[in-house]
């Protein structure tokens, strides 16, 4: 199984990026406009696309804390917007392999600090940023529509 990463490009690919989106997370899916403010990526295997990933550089998560859902500026954090798999692509150890990926990217960026979120109920996606060092930060509950939490979690690199 050959795993590519390969920068999307917008704004010709963000009606793709935004139906992938939508398969994958469903009503969580952003809206179209967050693609143009964030670094995507396709995640592709064995030359097609498997699910997308995308950063925001220099910024902290803390829309979940704020009044205005903005997130804020701190130098050297990047934040993983979102990370999400195709379910056909689900249980093959690829979110392992996309882990190190986003690990390996802000290292290679010279980020000190990785920080994401992901819905409480989301034991995989957890489970994975716990075995590569990410902790739990905080959990906001309410976060979603349908009041489940975040969690947010963070790594520190060395």
């Amino acid at each position: 199984m050959v795993l590519e990463f390969r920068k999307a490009m917008v704004p010709d690919e963000v009606d793709e990026l935004r139906r992938v989106d939508v398969e994958i997370f469903g009503k969580d899916a952003f809206e179209e406009e967050l693609w143009f403010s964030v670094e995507p990526y396709w995640i592709v295997v064995d030359g097609r696309v498997a699910g997308c990933a995308a950063f925001v550089h220099d910024v902290d998560f803390e829309e979940d804390l704020r009044e205005d859902d903005e997130n804020v500026p701190r130098r050297g954090t990047v934040y993983i917007q979102t990370t999400g798999l195709l379910r056909a692509y689900r249980g093959r150890g690829l979110g392992r392999r996309v882990k190190e990926w986003e690990i390996e990217y802000a290292r290679r960026n010279g980020f000190r600090r990785v920080v994401t979120n992901c819905r409480e109920g989301n034991a995989a996606m957890i489970t994975i940023n716990e075995k590569y060092g990410f902790r739990v930060i905080r959990r906001t509950p309410g976060y979603y529509e349908d009041g489940e939490a975040t969690v947010v979690m963070e790594l520190v690199l060395e």
